[in-house]
């Protein structure tokens, strides 16, 4: 009889940790969604759908894309937080996932709820004014801002987006006053600086067709080095070398979610991410493409943890 119990627990034990195993080699047994916390139309949506639909060929599955915008990403970070733990429903995370966990109150999920997967990519942001200001160069656009006497307006997507804490990184190494504008979205805060309604704002590469039309002008790119192919000088050329706000784009999936389902997962994007075209029409969005594990990409998010925690200490007063 207890040869039998024994024999009985080890094939227990054999099953269960056979499970993730099997599973993962069926996944996805179903549609796969990617919830994106931002408006269709825009450059993440663009990101998404174009992993997606090659997830959809590897997988031989439907991937989807839900577009649960609001909140400042908290509805959808919550909504994947609380689905089912077996791969089938992806978040697309962001910036707003590290700024909330210092600025946003009663947080209707816990950090833990989610497991990171891959970074899709860093979204470096770029000083666009508005055409009608008289200055060309960042030197010109600090003094200008200056000898106004006002402060100059920069549009956001919101109280501690990537494009704000990126203004008030400017406003620290600058010494340049400014008011942050808030917007439901950067397109809509673009359209303003078109119309002459607001200064300026920080926004990734995909609006640079609006520079070399003149609608805007493009002051310089907040990296070490130039974007490649774009001829604005970098933060170093321009005397902010310390300029450390980028955005950045990846994928999550709730805690409980089999290990092996998620290294699927991560090995399926990423070989996504290597593909020319997948690259090329990411690249055209403004994504530098970086490859990570979810090992690399954990210690990623921490370190943009510490960082971004140690900036919200010092602009406290401008965050609220």
């Amino acid at each position: 009889m207890k040869k039998l119990k024994s024999l009985l627990a080890l094939a227990g034990a054999f099953l269960a940790g056979a499970a993730p195993a099997v599973h993962a080699a069926e996944f996805p047994e179903r549609p796969v969604t990617i919830v994106v916390p931002f408006t269709a139309g825009g450059s993440s949506d663009a990101i998404a759908r174009t992993v997606a639909q090659h997830l959809s060929k590897k997988w031989n599955q439907p991937v989807l894309i839900e577009n649960r915008a609001g909140g400042n990403t908290v509805i959808a970070t919550s909504a994947v937080a609380k689905a089912k733990a077996d791969g089938h429903t992806i978040l697309y995370n962001s910036f707003a996932w590290i700024t909330n966990q210092f600025l946003a109150k009663d947080l209707p999920y816990k950090t833990t709820d989610l497991a990171p997967i891959t970074l899709l990519g860093r979204y470096p942001l770029a000083l666009y004014v508005r055409s009608n200001l008289p200055v060309n160069t960042v030197a010109e656009f600090i003094d200008y801002a200056k000898k106004s006497g006002k402060p100059v307006t920069f549009g956001t997507a919101g109280g501690g987006s990537s494009m704000h804490l990126a203004a008030l990184e400017f406003s620290n190494l600058s010494g340049v006053n400014i008011q942050a504008v808030p917007y439901k979205g950067s397109i809509a805060a673009l359209n303003d600086v078109i119309g002459g309604q607001v200064d300026a704002i920080f926004e990734g590469e995909v609006y640079r067709p609006h520079s070399e039309t003149r609608k805007v002008k493009a002051l310089f790119v907040g990296l070490n080095e130039r974007m490649p192919g774009w001829s604005i000088p970098s933060a170093t050329e321009v005397g902010m070398a310390k300029f450390g706000i980028s955005a950045w784009f990846g994928l999550m999936v709730p805690a409980e979610t089999p290990v092996a389902i998620r290294d699927k997962i991560t090995n399926d994007v990423n070989e996504a991410l290597r593909q020319p075209e997948v690259r090329e029409k990411i690249r055209a969005l403004g994504l530098v493409t970086e490859i990570m594990n979810s090992a690399q990409y954990a210690a990623y998010l921490e370190a943009e943890r510490v960082k971004i925690g140690a900036f919200v200490a010092r602009n406290r007063a401008d965050l609220q």
